[in-house]
């Protein structure tokens, strides 16, 4: 996991981004909170006309890049819960 997501991992998740976007419009709240996030972020009053698209821009090494701004691996540790079945 150290490289990031395949290429395969990131259009599984660009797909499930992309395809659930109405549902994170389709209530009145819902529309509400983003329109919130965008005046707090200061995003362009068009932001969510071009979400998808920007969604489908990502690639492996923007993932990367923010891996590495982000992450920390060498302080990450694994827990298992639970015991042998």
């Amino acid at each position: 996991m150290r490289e990031g997501p395949t290429e395969a991992e990131l259009q599984a998740a660009k797909d499930n981004l992309v395809n659930g976007f109405a549902l994170r419009i389709d209530s009145n709240r819902k529309l509400l909170d983003n329109v919130a996030n965008i005046a707090w972020n200061g995003l362009p009053l068009d932001y969510l006309e071009h979400w998808t698209a920007q969604v489908q821009r990502v690639s492996l090494a923007d993932i990367r890049r923010a891996f590495e701004r982000v992450l920390q691996p060498e302080r990450m540790v694994t827990v298992v819960v639970g015991g042998k079945p």
